[in-house]
């Protein structure tokens, strides 16, 4: 416990040779990755597969299926927001603007002319 705290000595740089070259030789020596086995004998491949048979011919259906199709690709589909662009603004704007007086809640600007109001 009352020992001596020893000082930390200089730092030392690492010998990167050593350790590049013990690296190449782990490679090297892997025949596991090697790309094409050498020394393994050649074998024969498997017959090709043959073709897959026809398949079996759909039931002939009432329609329904194509003229709900039909429907789905003559809507449009529904414009929102901003990127409904001018028409469904002003949509917007003279739908918020017409419905009936909500009493003191209201928001809506007041008929007449705009005024600024400071809050």
């Amino acid at each position: 416990m009352t020992d001596e705290v020893r000082s930390i000595g200089p730092v030392e740089g690492r010998d990167r040779r050593a350790a590049d070259r013990r690296a190449a030789e782990r490679r090297a020596a892997s025949a596991s990755r090697a790309l094409v086995p050498a020394g393994l004998p050649a074998q024969d491949a498997e017959p090709p597969a043959r073709p897959a048979p026809n398949p079996a011919p759909l039931p002939p259906s009432d329609g329904s299926a194509a003229i709900f199709a039909a429907q789905m690709i003559g809507q449009s589909g529904q414009r929102r927001g901003l990127k409904g662009g001018p028409p469904v603004l002003d949509a917007a704007r003279s739908a918020y603007l017409e419905t009936e007086h909500s009493g003191a809640n209201e928001r809506r600007p007041k008929p007449g002319r705009a005024e600024d109001t400071d809050i």
